[in-house]
């Protein structure tokens, strides 16, 4: 069974812009409480895989592990990171 109710418009723009404030809070929250920076380097971001740098070292050779060389310095971003590791999932 559906069932449409319709709201006075200014009510649901409070309720949008309540939902809006509270998800954008949860984000920041989440973001904030990380021990991990956004940005990595190798010993950080092999902690982050909960693997050891030489096991990161030879996935960074082997895989397509995302990564932005910055005067010889790799660095690489915690959401990439975790694309490329959902991108592995069977």
């Amino acid at each position: 069974m559906q069932m449409n109710v319709e709201l006075p418009k200014e009510f649901e723009q409070q309720l949008q812009q309540s939902v809006i404030k509270v998800v954008t809070e949860t984000l920041g929250t989440l973001n904030s409480d990380s021990k991990f920076n956004e940005y990595m380097d190798k010993q950080q971001c092999a902690t982050y895989l909960n693997i050891s740098v030489s096991t990161f070292n030879s996935w960074l050779k082997n895989e397509s592990i995302p990564f932005a060389l910055i005067g010889g310095s790799y660095r690489f971003k915690k959401s990439e990171i975790d694309k490329f590791m959902l991108s592995k999932q069977k």
